[in-house]
């Protein structure tokens, strides 16, 4: 059996590896100039029978970057690959997440916060969820 930490590092190998596939065939990517965050689209699977797709995306924030205040219209799960991310929801205190772990974006709360909480290390995280084709995920007010 694998320990945590082998599994982790064998995950987040793993992942590098698609990301480096997917960004010569279907991935696409979005940054966002401002703060210096990129979204690479690593899959998308149309549901059969049904307005739905699932997505993978892997999120790049440098150093102290933040979103702004967004939504998102569907819930997500994450997935800390490297680093630390600092989110909060609502009213709630902010919490911090560390590379292993996992957090769930809430469908139509306000995201009043989510950083990179380290001023020297990259945060890196996947986000998976399924959203109405052409849907997106980050709805800025």
């Amino acid at each position: 059996m694998l320990s945590f930490s082998k599994a982790h590092q064998a995950v987040t190998a793993a992942i590098a590896v698609i990301a480096f596939a997917a960004a010569g065939t279907h991935a696409e990517t979005a940054p966002d100039p401002a703060a210096g965050i990129t979204r690479t689209m690593l899959q998308r699977y149309a549901i059969p029978g049904s307005d739905q797709e699932m997505r993978m995306d892997l999120i790049v924030f440098p150093p102290g970057a933040a979103s702004p205040l967004h939504h998102h219209p569907v819930a997500g799960l994450n997935y800390i690959l490297e680093g630390t991310a600092e989110s909060a929801y609502g009213d709630e205190a902010p919490r911090l997440y560390h590379a292993g772990e996992s957090l769930q974006d809430r469908a139509a709360i306000p995201h009043t916060l989510f950083r990179n909480a380290d001023q020297h290390a990259v945060l890196r995280f996947l986000i998976f969820y399924t959203v109405k084709v052409g849907q997106p995920y980050l709805v800025v007010p």
